[in-house]
């Protein structure tokens, strides 16, 4: 089973855990293994910390799905530029299916 990275806005945006948590169901339904940051980063953690755990969960998934405002957060920007450098399979939410 493919492990399915989620990546999207999360600082600034009050609903981001509702948002990670849908595509969270989505991706699972689909048969993929989903990695869902909202689930396992606190929201008052600072944002260094934060991003660390982040890239240390992405980098052990197979590939990478991005929510639609993913382009609106720094932190996403540095996750899917690794991601990509390193090789792994970036899509948006709606190509994983």
């Amino acid at each position: 089973m493919k492990r399915i990275y989620i990546c999207g806005k999360v600082t600034g945006d009050p609903n981001y855990y509702i948002k990670f948590l849908r595509e969270n169901g989505r991706l699972f339904s689909h048969g993929f293994e989903p990695v869902n940051p909202a689930a396992f980063i606190s929201a008052n953690e600072p944002w260094e910390k934060a991003m660390k755990k982040a890239l240390r969960m992405m980098l052990l998934c197979d590939g990478v799905s991005l929510l639609p405002d993913w382009k609106k957060s720094k932190g996403a920007k540095i996750e899917v530029s690794l991601a990509r450098k390193l090789g792994m399979d970036v899509r948006t939410c709606k190509e994983w299916n």
